[in-house]
């Protein structure tokens, strides 16, 4: 047996054990799966969680209680008519980042890929402004797939610059870059999920938890840093990227059991500083860990969005569940990682880096999001490449703790 992580944006790390079975993983790897196939394949490799997740989509259906939902083709429709805006993008190397930024460039924006190396960067703006120069069949950003997106606007422009959010030098460094710069959007996009079997944490340059201290503390620091800049900006926004792992009460969340679920407890855990484990004082959990961060950056989203009134919009999204082997699950088990893909993507809850990017695209830039703040706008339903606005956690709601994480 093989025990083995199961990890994505909105279906969070824990260890499960597998039954491996040669012959019917590598002939159903091999194979277009039907659907039925794919949750016979998720039965018998123990993938409990995807299955309760693909029986709770069966149950929701195409709706839910949502305040408004938005269709991928609705995600795309402004972005190359929408006035010409100034954006940030972290954490813009690959992934979501990279597919958003894209667009971006291709609709005729001007990005800055802040990305943990120059010359990542450097890449990234390279891909930004090939792909805005091909409208071709209009592939998607990040797939390929034709007909995603064929609109192309002149003057856009993609720039690579160094931000690495794991280190608050860094983070100052790049700040004081764009004293004097034009910006209208920040996306705080860039995270970190460390492998579930992990014992022991990793530390940032100043010593926090690695986990929390890239995904929420660098973008506290960033954002704060930039906001006199933004302030300047024409209706500046900035846009979080979170995840629904952050709420035990959805089937990511509670994965993994309730001591896994995210909490920032009373926070004693920061009490002695900055070398703390976990923010709540428990036990380090890498699975926790991100959950927590994600917890994190939905507290911070209310409170600046108060903090920020009449300065800035601030809203977060979730980009659902992409389970890229070569991306957000690039820290697991390879072999887990392809076959989970293969199954999330075939039974229907899955989400692409194309739909992602998208999202981060629209709440950028589309006209529609002009004074709205303090929205949570999540991935669902499941798989349908639509993004909806709904209530945050409970915890995420409490003010006060908005307030003393701050």
């Amino acid at each position: 047996m093989l025990v083995v992580p199961l990890v994505c944006a909105a279906f969070t790390p824990h260890p499960i054990t597998v039954r491996t079975q040669p012959v019917s993983i590598t002939v159903r790897m091999t194979l277009q799966l039907t659907r039925r196939q794919a949750l016979d394949t998720a039965q018998q490799l123990g993938m409990a969680g995807l299955l309760t997740i693909q029986q709770s989509v069966d149950a929701v259906g195409e709706n839910g209680p949502f305040e408004l939902t938005i269709q991928q083709s609705e995600l795309l429709a402004n972005l190359a008519s929408a006035p010409v805006r100034n954006i940030i993008v972290t954490g813009s190397s690959s992934g979501v980042g990279l597919a958003g930024a894209k667009l971006l460039t291709a609709a005729g924006h001007k990005v800055i890929l802040a990305c943990r190396t120059q010359a990542k960067a450097d890449m990234a703006a390279k891909a930004c402004m090939e792909y805005a120069s091909n409208a071709g069949a209009g592939e998607g950003p990040a797939t390929g797939t034709p007909g995603f997106y064929s609109m192309r606007r002149s003057g856009g422009l993609a720039t690579g610059a160094e931000c690495d959010l794991s280190s608050l030098r860094s983070v100052r460094a790049f700040a004081k870059g764009m004293e004097g710069k034009p910006l209208d959007t920040l996306v705080m996009n860039a995270g970190v999920s460390l492998n579930v079997g992990d014992k022991t944490e990793q530390r940032t340059s100043e010593g926090f938890e690695l986990t929390v201290g890239t995904n929420h503390f660098g973008h506290f620091a960033l954002s704060e840093l930039l906001i006199p800049v933004l302030a300047g900006g024409s209706k500046p926004r900035l846009v979080v990227t979170a995840s629904g792992v952050h709420d035990p009460m959805t089937e990511g969340g509670k994965q993994g059991g309730p001591e896994k679920w995210a909490t920032v407890g009373d926070f004693s855990g920061l009490a002695g500083g900055p070398y703390f484990t976990m923010i709540d004082g428990g036990v380090y959990d890498p699975d926790k860990a991100y959950k927590d961060s994600k917890l994190c950056n939905m507290l911070f989203m209310a409170e600046a969005a108060r903090r920020y009134s009449g300065v800035a919009t601030v809203n977060a999204f979730s980009p659902g569940l992409i389970a890229d082997p070569n991306g957000f699950f690039r820290n697991q088990n390879k072999l887990f990682a392809s076959v989970f893909n293969t199954i999330a993507q075939t039974v229907g809850v899955a989400e692409s880096n194309d739909f992602a990017g998208s999202a981060l695209a629209y709440l950028s830039v589309d006209p529609n999001m002009d004074g709205k703040t303090g929205g949570w706008y999540d991935a669902l339903p499941l798989g349908k490449h639509s993004l909806s606005k709904h209530a945050p956690s409970a915890e995420a709601q409490d003010v006060r703790k908005q307030e003393r994480l701050w």
